[in-house]
């Protein structure tokens, strides 16, 4: 997991240097925070799950489709999912 990753590498940061580290980690916490604070309930639903989209890619690539269904009509299921948010 990237958090573990992270953690790992804070081990090789120097003491002096982990405020500023700190710093920075923070003031960009409150910045995404700030950015997802100002959308409309409409864009946070058609808001991309990103561990979600990797979720599905990985299960792909290791040919495992259970879950998934097949849309015999693309352009079809397109049109419904506008009408749907229309």
């Amino acid at each position: 997991m990237i958090q573990d990753d992270i953690i790992n590498e804070l081990q090789y940061i120097p003491e002096a240097k982990l405020i500023e580290l700190y710093d920075l980690i923070h003031y960009f916490r409150l910045g995404l925070s700030s950015e997802t604070a100002k959308q409309s309930p409409q864009e946070k639903d058609l808001e991309i799950d990103k561990a979600m989209c990797l979720s599905a890619l990985e299960k792909i690539t290791q040919g495992d489709f259970s879950g998934f269904s097949e849309i015999d009509d693309v352009d079809a299921y397109i049109e419904s999912l506008r009408n749907e948010i229309n």
